[in-house]
């Protein structure tokens, strides 16, 4: 069998959410091993192509250029907003035998879909754009939050997108170099950016929060922009999520119990490192040490 010298592409296309969808499935030969080939799986919706699910090696004995796959979606029982999550997979046929080779039960993404059917959530509103930055307003907890998403050229349309927040002075990066491979301009995009309160002591602690990209249906082209005033249709997809975000404004840590045992700050504190005690300077560099492994034998901690 000839050497594969090439990255194969097999392309499928389908509907999910009412949003056509790509679905590219590549294949290369590795380099230093003779018939195995790693498998790759992107994703395009809305002028936007991504990389879903990890690659996968197989080793064939057969023409990788002549493969058959079988794509699906369906969809799990409910989802908010509905019609959104879909169940992904791809097998592949060779001599009658299917293997399955992706599977993803995340997949979110749909065609307008009503997120205002999402009881509790609170709605991040867009307050300023640059050519490569959009900063969104929130209250989340009843804290006033900023979330801030910027872009970054990898190389010709190629961008790495990343997601930091600020409130009250204090920021932190809540995911960096997403990489999305865009048909279009990153004006063109924008963001659907939500959180959902959870169950907490205290109350307004903890949030689950929901990252969406969202893209002009209809073709960016000049053409087609008198139709895409009149009827205005965006696809949306759900590139990031955690149910673990945690922030409060004025949060009542007294409604832990009346077993809450509160610190007392030292009125020595802060110490700057100059000038500090031996004792002091080796508890710095303690601190900079990796956290080891929690025992298991114990009882879980449980963050209320």
């Amino acid at each position: 069998m000839e050497t594969l010298s090439n990255v194969l592409s097999y392309i499928y296309t389908l509907c999910a959410g009412d949003a056509p969808i790509q679905i590219t499935i590549a294949v290369e030969a590795e380099a230093d091993r003779q018939n195995y080939y790693t498998f790759s799986l992107t994703l395009k919706a809305g002028h936007v192509e991504r990389v879903i699910c990890e690659p996968v090696t197989l080793r064939l004995s057969i023409d990788p250029r002549g493969l058959d796959f079988s794509v699906f979606v369906f969809p799990p029982r409910s989802s908010l907003p509905v019609g959104c999550l879909h169940h992904l997979r791809v097998w592949l046929r060779s001599g009658g035998i299917d293997h399955r080779i992706f599977g993803d039960n995340d997949l979110w993404v749909g065609r307008d879909p009503d997120f205002r059917s999402i009881a509790d959530a609170s709605f991040a509103i867009l307050r300023n754009a640059t050519q490569d930055m959009l900063i969104y307003q929130a209250i989340v907890g009843r804290a006033h939050v900023s979330f801030i998403v910027r872009w970054r050229l990898v190389e010709v349309g190629i961008y790495a997108l990343s997601f930091d927040y600020e409130a009250g002075g204090v920021g932190r990066n809540l995911f960096d170099g997403y990489h999305l491979k865009l048909d279009c301009e990153p004006q063109t995009i924008t963001f659907m950016i939500y959180s959902i309160p959870a169950i907490s002591v205290p109350r307004g602690a903890s949030h689950r929060l929901r990252f969406w990209l969202r893209t002009p249906h209809t073709s960016l082209s000049p053409a087609s922009s008198v139709s895409s005033q009149i009827t205005e249709s965006y696809i949306y997809q759900r590139l990031w999520k955690t149910d673990d975000f945690k922030i409060g404004g004025y949060l009542d840590f007294e409604a832990l119990g009346s077993k809450l045992i509160m610190a007392a700050r030292d009125p020595n504190s802060p110490q700057s490192e100059r000038g500090q005690s031996h004792r002091n300077q080796n508890i710095h560099r303690l601190s900079r040490l990796p956290i080891p492994n929690s025992d298991t034998s114990g009882e879980p901690i449980h963050d209320r």
